[in-house]
């Protein structure tokens, strides 16, 4: 029953982003359109320095955007044209994704707020508003085999923050562009397979410029690159102005490659008392479904 509706376009558009945030990468070149800085600004990261500098430099940027709110992000892929969105988040645990076409109306909904997340797609069968507490995320991951936590799509989007305790390794440089650092990361899934976590950092803003996963085979599973960055006008704060998606194993091994236009957000004007926002939606004809007891 859960297959049908994980098979459908819109929910490999969630996973797809959900699995970029969890990062992986060697090799391929994620910077064919490489992001431009403005002439005379010097880089953010220059000369050598260590892990634990890119990280704390990564983290203090990021940590300028408490909240991102916009109408009129533009989803793009293979099968999925023009799908129009409203992408919001606030830090450190809402989230909210909504799609709409302009034929057949509002298609997708995702979200998470400080107890409970969901997904609900329009095409879903059985039509279901899926949910799971956020304390009982390690079931709903166990149950259905994969990784589903709306909040790592804000990772896929380009403003993760990285953690300080890792014990990354690195940086090494890329090859194909010296303005860009890698970081690694070898990690354990809930499952226990091993897994390679890379973080692409952007040397001339001190931004995450890819995120990818590898497999213990070293075969690529998701990955996501910053397709350019803006400076924010009511703010000054440099951001990402897109993503382009890559999960080469999803839709039955055919791959899904898609791209979020992000258009004009605002930034910082959000706050967790917002019901409209926040609350999890009901649909009619949708009866929750609690992913933790599938």
């Amino acid at each position: 029953m859960l297959s049908r509706f994980f098979n459908s376009i819109p929910f490999i558009l969630v996973l797809a982003g959900i699995l970029c945030l969890l990062t992986g990468c060697r090799s391929g070149n994620p910077f064919r359109r490489k992001p431009v800085t403005p002439p005379g600004t010097p880089p953010a990261i220059s000369g050598q320095v260590t892990a634990a500098e890119i990280v704390t430099l990564v983290n203090q940027n990021l940590s300028r955007i408490d909240s991102f709110a916009t109408k009129d992000a533009t989803l793009n892929g293979p099968g999925v044209f023009n799908l129009k969105g409203e992408i919001a988040f606030k830090r450190p645990g809402y989230f909210r994704l909504i799609g709409h076409h302009a034929v057949t109306g509002q298609e997708l909904d995702v979200g998470r707020n400080a107890d409970v997340m969901w997904m609900w797609i329009g095409k879903a069968e059985p039509k279901a508003m899926y949910y799971c507490r956020n304390v009982d995320y390690g079931q709903c991951e166990a149950n259905l085999d994969l990784s589903i936590n709306p909040m790592w799509v804000i990772d896929a989007m380009g403003f993760g923050t990285l953690d300080p305790t890792a014990n990354y390794e690195g940086p090494y440089p890329v090859p194909e562009d010296p303005r860009h650092l890698e970081l690694r990361l070898q990690e354990t899934t809930a499952s226990g397979e091993t897994r390679t976590r890379s973080i692409v950092i952007n040397r001339d803003y001190g931004l995450p410029a890819a995120v990818r996963i590898y497999d213990r085979f070293k075969s690529l599973v998701a990955d996501s690159r910053v397709l350019n960055y803006r400076k924010d006008p009511a703010t000054g704060i440099i951001i990402p102005s897109g993503v382009e998606i890559n999960c080469p194993k999803e839709n039955d091994g055919k791959g899904m490659r898609f791209s979020i236009q992000y258009g004009s957000p605002t930034l910082n004007q959000l706050d967790a008392n917002n019901p409209h926002l926040w609350s999890m939606p009901q649909y009619p004809g949708y009866p929750p479904t609690n992913m933790a007891q599938r």
